[in-house]
C-alpha cells in the first residue's frame, strides 16, 4: 500500500474528487455538498442562508477628571469586583498630591454602562471611545477548521491503527500528525483568546483631578488629653489610687509618643498638702499583624514600651510596659485606653498601674 492510494482514500472518505500527487498536501477534506430542495417548477431553490449568533469584542478608552483620585480609585475597583470583572492593571501617581490614574477594567458586556454612569455620577467624562467587534465569523471558521483537521487527524490515526504500512510512511504519516495537532493547538488558542475578549470588554479608564495636582492635608503630630489613675502596688500608709489629667503627643501615631501625666496631691495625716505626683515618658508601640496591624476603624489591639522621669515623694527613673486598644481611629483622630505596668525607681521604689484614656487629633 503507497502513500498516494492512503492519501486518495482519505480524501475521498472526505468528500473530494482527486488526490494531488503529494500523498499528505492532497489529503484535504471537502464538505460534501449539501442536498438543495426542489423549486417550485421542478428546479433548485437557493438554500436559505446560516443565521450566525452575533459575537461582540466591546473595548473602551475614557478620560474622567473627578474632585479627589484617592476616593474614586477604590470605589470603581468595588464596582468592577462586584460586577463579576476585576482590575487588571492599576497605576496612581503623585501619592500624596492624587494627580492621576490610569485603570484597565475586564468587565461583563452588560455592565459597561454601569462603569460609565458610575464615573459620569463621580466626575466630568471628558473623552469617551466604546467600540463593538463582530468576530462571529472568526469563531465560524475557527470551528469549521478545527472540525476539518480533527477529522483528518482521527483519518490518520485509524490507519495508523490497520498496520501494512512501510516505516517511510509510517514517519510521514507521524510527521503529518504532528502538523495537524500543531495547527489545532494554534486555532484552539486563538479561540479562547477571542472568546475571553468576548466575555469581558475591556476599558481603558483614565482619571485626573479638576483642579490639577494639589497637596491633600498630611498630619504631623498628634496632640490630645487624657485621663489617668496611678494606682499604687504597696501604698505603704499613702493613697492608693490618685486621679489626674494629662497631655499626649504621636509623633507618627504608635510609632513614638510623648506623654505627660499630673496626678492629683496626696493629703498627709497633719492634713497638709504633699506635691503633685507627676510622670513624663516617652516612647512607642507596634500592632499585630494577625489582630488586623493598625488597619481596622475600630477596636486594634497594640503593645509597646516606655521610658522616662516621675516624680512621687521624691525623684524616680520610670520603666512602663504597655498594652492599648484603640477604640475609634481615623486619619483625623484616635481614641484609645491603655494599661501600663509602671516601675518607679529612686531613693524608694513603688509598682504601680497606671491607667488611662484619650484622644489624639490631627495638626
Amino acid at each position: 500500500m503507497n502513500l498516494q492510494f492512503l492519501a486518495l482514500a482519505l480524501c475521498l472518505g472526505a468528500g473530494c474528487g482527486a488526490a494531488e500527487p503529494s500523498a499528505f498536501r492532497g489529503a484535504k477534506v471537502a464538505q460534501a455538498p449539501s442536498p438543495v430542495a426542489a423549486g417550485p417548477g421542478g428546479g433548485s431553490a437557493a438554500p436559505a442562508p446560516m443565521q450566525i449568533p452575533e459575537q461582540l469584542v466591546i473595548e473602551g478608552t475614557l478620560a474622567v477628571e473627578v474632585d479627589e483620585i484617592g476616593d474614586v480609585v477604590p470605589a470603581l475597583r468595588a464596582l468592577a469586583e462586584q460586577a463579576g470583572g476585576r482590575v487588571i492593571n492599576e497605576v496612581v501617581t503623585g501619592a500624596e498630591k492624587s494627580w492621576s490614574a490610569q485603570l484597565k477594567l475586564r468587565v461583563p458586556p452588560n455592565r459597561v454602562d454601569d462603569i460609565v454612569g458610575f464615573l459620569a455620577k463621580r466626575g466630568e467624562i471628558t473623552s469617551k471611545q466604546i467600540t463593538a467587534t463582530d468576530v462571529s465569523k472568526q469563531l465560524f471558521d475557527q470551528e469549521i477548521a478545527l472540525k476539518n483537521l480533527r477529522t483528518t487527524l482521527d483519518r490518520l490515526t485509524e490507519l495508523m491503527k490497520q498496520g501494512g504500512l512501510k516505516i517511510q510512511d509510517i514517519l510521514q504519516v507521524e510527521q503529518e500528525m504532528t502538523r495537524l495537532r500543531g495547527q489545532i493547538e494554534q486555532i484552539e488558542g486563538e479561540q479562547r483568546f477571542l472568546k475571553d475578549r468576548v466575555s469581558l470588554a475591556t476599558l481603558d479608564v483614565s482619571m485626573s483631578r479638576k483642579e490639577g495636582a494639589v497637596t491633600v492635608a498630611k498630619a504631623k503630630i498628634y496632640p490630645g488629653i487624657r485621663g489617668a489613675a496611678l494606682t499604687l502596688v504597696d501604698p505603704d500608709g499613702r493613697v492608693r489610687t490618685r486621679y489626674g489629667v494629662g497631655f499626649v503627643v504621636h509623633t507618627l501615631l504608635r510609632a513614638n509618643t510623648l506623654e505627660v501625666d499630673v496626678f492629683q496631691k496626696e493629703r498627709n495625716a497633719e492634713g497638709t498638702s504633699s506635691r503633685n505626683a507627676l510622670i513624663a515618658t516617652t516612647g512607642g508601640a507596634i500592632y499585630s499583624d494577625f489582630l488586623g496591624g493598625g488597619r481596622r476603624r475600630v477596636l486594634n489591639p497594640y503593645l509597646g514600651f516606655r521610658l522616662g522621669y516621675g516624680y512621687l515623694d521624691d525623684h524616680k527613673f520610670v520603666i512602663q510596659g504597655d498594652a492599648g486598644i484603640e477604640l475609634f481611629k481615623h486619619r483625623n483622630a484616635v481614641i484609645d485606653i491603655n494599661f501600663r505596668a509602671t516601675g518607679l525607681i529612686g531613693r524608694t521604689s513603688d509598682l504601680a498601674l497606671v491607667t488611662g484614656a484619650g484622644a489624639t487629633f490631627a495638626f
